[in-house]
């Protein structure tokens, strides 16, 4: 089985034909720089369910069921819920908060935003039915770039997750996305993750093959075992090295399929890419299978 964890689902009628303007991860970066006009549109058109469209692509790449969250802009958790409602053997639900801001702006003031967000959890998980929270933009929830601020500020959200006991997504390295960048150092989450242990914390794209910033999500992840990382972005001398210091029952499966990723083709597809990933950071079958489904489904707590 293969659990591809970290798919950003719904997309807008600009990003539906840009396969001339993305094939490569750079051209997804630079995409709002080079595009401006494009790129914000996502805060003004009316977003669309493309979940037929990504679980072709999982048919066509042998991926048995997904995890699937927001992509930033207007859709919302409800919108994603309904995808997973029309696909519900392949697709479980995470929700997001704040998203929004990343692709259009962020609030002057955060606590508007922070203060309502434990409530939504409750929405998400007790009436959309929502398995764990995704990517969070920590600049949607506080100004504070102080490690002990941040976790001051967080602890509702925390707290909330906590009574649930499920995971969290927080991005590390860049994004596509304006602002929050001195947040992709994940330094900060050891805050978070030694006051609330029983909360699973997944560092995305594990530093995105940076090495400033592997070598700080290895610190955190091995401080705190409560820690785990993604595959998407990083690479096979980070994946092994990960692998050999922190073990393979702390990383999960994904490709960060999306409106705007999904396009990328060079130098492979990004199926194609995490696969050939895997190959070359000589998995042994255990670690193969904890990466692909069995981390999965243990945090998530999902069934077989």
């Amino acid at each position: 089985m293969i659990i591809d964890t970290h798919i950003h689902v719904w997309s807008y009628p600009t990003l539906e034909n840009i396969g001339d303007k993305i094939e490569t991860a750079e051209d997804v970066m630079l995409f709002r720089a080079r595009y401006p006009e494009l790129f914000a549109r996502r805060m003004t058109e009316a977003p669309i369910d493309n979940s037929d469209v990504l679980v072709a692509e999982m048919d066509r790449h042998g991926i048995d069921r997904a995890f699937v969250q927001a992509t930033p802009g207007v859709v919302t958790n409800d919108q994603v819920a309904r995808s997973v409602s029309r696909h519900p053997s392949r697709l479980f639900g995470l929700f997001r908060i704040g998203h929004d801001q990343a692709a259009g702006k962020y609030l002057n003031d955060p606590a508007p935003t922070r203060e309502a967000a434990s409530a939504q959890i409750v929405y998400c998980v007790e009436k959309l039915g929502m398995i764990g929270m995704g990517e969070i933009f920590p600049r949607a929830f506080t100004r504070h770039l102080d490690p002990e601020l941040i976790a001051a500020d967080l602890q509702p959200i925390m707290e909330a997750l906590e009574t649930y006991r499920i995971p969290l997504q927080i991005p590390t390295a860049w994004t596509q996305f304006a602002g929050g960048l001195h947040y992709g150092n994940p330094l900060w989450v050891d805050e978070i993750a030694a006051r609330h242990s029983d909360v699973p914390i997944i560092l995305t794209k594990m530093g995105r093959g940076m090495q400033y910033y592997f070598d700080a999500a290895m610190t955190v992840a091995m401080r705190n075992s409560n820690v785990h990382f993604d595959t998407p972005g990083t690479t096979p001398e980070h994946l092994r090295k990960a692998l050999d210091t922190i073990g393979s029952k702390r990383i999960l499966f994904g490709s960060d399929w999306s409106a705007t990723w999904r396009w990328v083709k060079k130098p492979v597809d990004l199926y194609t890419k995490q696969f050939k990933l895997l190959e070359a950071a000589r998995l042994s079958d255990d670690e193969r299978e904890d990466i692909l489904w069995r981390n999965a489904v243990r945090l998530f707590q999902i069934p077989q």
